[in-house]
């Protein structure tokens, strides 16, 4: 089965966190807490992230992290290829002859096809269309008197 790893969720959970909170200096510990992040898996893909140049970090007192730059111009494929690396659905997509079968493949060009969408999909999503999209529901849903359960 073809999943994104835990790696690629939280890391969406992290940068969409920094998205919700744009422009503020944000704390790890309070990531990890808010998000459902263990500290230390935290601190790995901040690491990712950061030597990418999708977050900066400050240490000391009024250290955190944040966004390197705006969530709009940040999409959801950029952070996922930095923390998976590219996506390919099969090998006979990695490159061109990585599969002997790959010229004569019958499914070939439906793997392709599969993993462009995929990718188009990644593309088309920013983190600041997400955050905004995050308060809508937030606010349906207390508007309408439902209670919130943490954020998975």
């Amino acid at each position: 089965m073809f999943r994104l790893s835990r790696k690629g969720e939280y890391a969406i959970r992290l940068v969409l966190h920094l998205a919700q909170n744009h422009g503020k200096v944000c704390v790890t510990e309070e990531i990890s807490k808010a998000q459902d992040i263990p500290l230390a898996f935290l601190k790995k893909i901040i690491q990712v992230l950061r030597v990418s140049g999708v977050v900066v970090s400050s240490k000391g007192q009024k250290g955190g992290i944040l966004l390197s730059g705006h969530p709009e111009k940040i999409t959801v494929k950029d952070v996922i290829e930095k923390v998976e690396g590219p996506l390919f659905l099969n090998d006979c997509l990695v490159k061109k002859g990585a599969c002997s079968r790959d010229e004569v493949c019958p499914a070939h060009e439906m793997w392709k096809e599969c993993q462009d969408r995929v990718s188009e999909v990644w593309q088309k999503h920013n983190f600041m269309g997400m955050a905004e999209r995050g308060k809508a529901l937030v606010s349906r849903k207390l508007a309408a008197g439902k209670t919130m359960r943490k954020a998975s």
